[in-house]
């Protein structure tokens, strides 16, 4: 979400939670198409018994106090609207409404300000009133971005909305911004292009009956033009993959997604595709996203050298990484190294910069090699990063909350004394006749360069921290081509939002910048389990996801009935009338590292096939990977 739910999701509940619906007439859940930020204090869903028309409305239960509030929105490109003024509308009822804050909200949102917002805090619901309508108008100046309508609850009692609208209007109709000037973000334009491009270019479900399933023509196609893959077992044979090398065809960039960080499955299908791409492509480098000194660390482990490949693997500090299935990929890599000539064997590289601390100390230890007095001199200016260099299992939002946080001049001197370490590294290239070829000078200066991406990164919040992160792995990504050979193979893995060829993402960039050389595989489920971080404050577990709207890309996989499939989206243009239905937008799950299991259909947005993803793997049931313990 963009502005209004990031301002929210940080809330605290500090009452107690609504008691759970339990009539029939009643069903939990974020509506289709909308977001809800989480909140132990509200429940949300549908109720099919008080409505104003069709035969649903979506209801809002509050037990929250003080500034608790409950945020449901949806966000979209303002194309359609720009240079025009905006009525979003809704009809409302309501029972026992207490609170400070309780009705519509918008927002209207461009490159580095919000130049409009209206939340009814001035004209609040309150107490219990039939259905009436009430609305919210902005002007969208022609410099808009995204467009956020939603509602909003600060309070405890019962809010229903439904038959919504949101409408061009004449300039007779009064606008009802609260924003007596611009409100100042810290976000680009493409950094808002990045999460409301999510949202497509127009709301959806606004009177809370859901959606259509999609016509069984688009099933019919996809059960003729599809490969069914047999097991996802990493030590079964291959031979159900092999329809999977054509359609790779010569790329030697290979970008593996997954719809969760936490699915076994996923994990499994990535291994034996690894295998495959290795066995028969020639491929040779195996890229994760991670940071690329930890990387290294189990790159000599799996080229042959010392080490506890567990205790290696704990150390990439991500719980998505740190399981079963991830450690028999690696123990497999480095069998596979130990059985066929040099140049064959298989590297393990990382390309994330969320962790510093390893890159500055390497950094530090290189120059104390060079020159005493260079080591004195990176340390003074490695020393503004040094609160925030390795975040830690207690201190995860520390860089992005403290750094970002600090005066614009004390960031300002940071980068420069970061950029003086860098242009430092790069000089000592006269030390090394055969620098642009020495594989540990190239990784010292990497080095410094992944403590500036650190920086940047850390010194926005938002939707813009996570456009430049991608940025800056697309980079790293490069870097990885550049020093390798040429024509290498190269296998990514990361989230499906990673790979994914949309702009803005890591893999927009790599699309532009490699074209057809980079071939991404997306991948998707209908049932099943998973591990990811509860968002309403239950840490780390197992949850159970089941929710598929019935237009969805899950959906029409699911009713084949196969068990496994694999698609080469980039037939759908070509297959007619009947595929149409697959090119989009439609919605597709992404969960991620976090869950909330009240707001399943929140975890849905819209994609374009093929542009988002040229080839989908697709689960029927799954199962949540199988998490290993932290070494320190």
């Amino acid at each position: 979400m963009a502005a209004l739910l990031l301002a929210c999701s940080g809330d605290q509940s500090t009452g107690v939670g609504p008691p759970a619906p339990t009539a029939p007439d009643l069903t939990p859940g974020t509506p289709i198409g909308w977001y809800g930020s989480p909140s132990p204090s509200y429940a949300v869903g549908l109720d099919k018994t008080h409505r104003h028309g069709g035969t649903a409305s979506a209801y809002i239960t509050g037990g929250g106090t003080g500034s608790t509030s409950f945020v449901m929105v949806q966000d979209f490109l303002a194309d359609t609207y720009r240079g025009k003024r905006v009525r979003w509308s809704a009809w409302v009822q309501h029972d026992n409404i207490v609170g400070s804050d309780v009705g519509l909200v918008m927002s209207v949102e461009g490159a580095g300000q919000i130049t409009g917002y209206d939340d009814m805090k001035h004209r609040s619901l309150a107490g219990t009133a039939d259905w009436h309508q009430v609305s919210i108008v902005l002007d969208v100046p022609m410099n808009t971005v995204g467009i956020e309508p939603g509602v909003i609850m600060t309070g405890t009692g019962t809010f229903r909305i439904d038959d919504a609208h949101l409408d061009i209007v004449g300039l007779d109709v009064p606008s009802t911004n609260t924003l007596t000037a611009p409100r100042l973000t810290q976000e680009d334009s493409s950094a808002l292009a990045h999460v409301y491009g999510l949202g497509g270019s127009a709301p959806t479900n606004l009177d809370f009956e859901g959606v259509a399933a999609a016509p069984q023509t688009a099933v019919d196609w996809l059960n003729l033009t599809a490969q069914p893959l047999v097991t996802t077992d990493p030590l079964a044979a291959l031979a159900d993959l092999q329809p999977l090398s054509p359609m790779i065809g010569s790329a030697r960039l290979v970008g593996l997604g997954e719809d969760t960080h936490g699915t076994r499955e996923f994990f499994q299908m990535k291994h034996r595709i690894l295998q495959m791409l290795v066995r028969d492509k020639g491929f040779t480098i195996f890229a994760i996203e991670a940071t690329t000194p930890e990387a290294n660390d189990l790159n000599r482990y799996v080229l042959g050298g010392d080490g506890d490949p567990k205790a290696l693997l704990s150390r990439l500090y991500f719980w998505t990484w740190n399981t079963q299935e991830v450690l028999d990929m690696i123990t497999w890599i480095r069998q596979w190294n130990g059985s066929v000539q040099p140049s064959r064997r298989v590297q393990f590289l990382g390309f994330d910069m969320q962790f510093a601390g390893a890159a500055m100390d390497s950094v530090q230890a290189f120059a104390a090699s060079v020159n005493r007095a260079d080591s004195a001199f990176v340390a003074a200016r490695f020393a503004c990063m040094n609160p925030f260099r390795n975040r830690g299992s207690q201190q995860s939002d520390l860089y992005v909350t403290f750094y970002a946080a600090q005066a614009p001049s004390a960031q300002a001197a940071c980068r420069t004394g970061l950029q003086d370490v860098y242009d430092l590294i790069a000089r000592d290239i006269t030390l090394f006749p055969n620098a642009a070829s020495n594989v540990t000078y190239q990784l010292r200066l990497h080095d410094a360069r992944l403590v500036q991406q650190f920086e940047q990164q850390a010194a926005v919040g938002g939707v813009t921290s996570g456009q430049r992160r991608d940025q800056f792995m697309a980079e790293n990504v490069g870097w990885i081509r550049d020093q390798a050979a040429p024509g290498t193979g190269i296998v990514l893995w990361a989230h499906n939002g990673h790979i994914q060829s949309r702009t803005g993402y890591m893999g927009g960039y790599l699309r532009a910048a490699y074209g057809t050389d980079y071939v991404n595989l997306g991948f998707l489920f209908a049932d099943g389990e998973l591990n990811a971080v509860g968002l309403n404050g239950e840490g780390l577990k197992s949850w159970h996801a089941s929710f598929v709207p019935p237009n969805s890309v899950e959906a029409i996989f699911s009713r084949t009935g196969k068990p496994a499939l694999l698609l080469d989206a980039r037939l759908i243009p070509s297959g007619g009338s009947a595929a149409s239905a697959l090119a989009g937008p439609l919605p597709m799950r992404s969960i991620g590292a976090a869950f909330n299991p009240n707001s399943e259909a929140s975890f849905f947005g819209p994609v374009n096939l093929p542009a988002i993803f040229d080839l989908l793997v697709y689960i029927q049931n799954t199962k949540a990977s199988t998490l290993l313990p932290f070494i320190h």
